[in-house]
């Protein structure tokens, strides 16, 4: 199982990607679609910049209890 910090580390490499590829459509396909479609991969990036802040307040201790029904 994926510790919460490989998934931390894997969503940020996620929403790294999708920027990237925002900004090469915005500047390589200019005249073709390029704002409708690098909008919509930036509100693709937003979802996931929002789970990630949300995963960067979960308490590391809690959730391997959670995960491990240990305490």
């Amino acid at each position: 199982m994926a510790t919460l910090n490989e998934c931390k580390s894997e969503l940020s490499s996620i929403i790294t990607e999708l920027r990237a590829i925002e900004e090469g459509i915005r500047q390589d396909f200019v005249g073709i679609g390029e704002g409708l479609c690098g909008d919509c991969i930036n509100k693709v990036a937003e979802k996931y910049v929002r789970v990630f802040e949300q995963l960067k307040s979960v308490n590391q201790n809690k959730f391997t209890e959670w995960v491990t029904g240990e305490k």
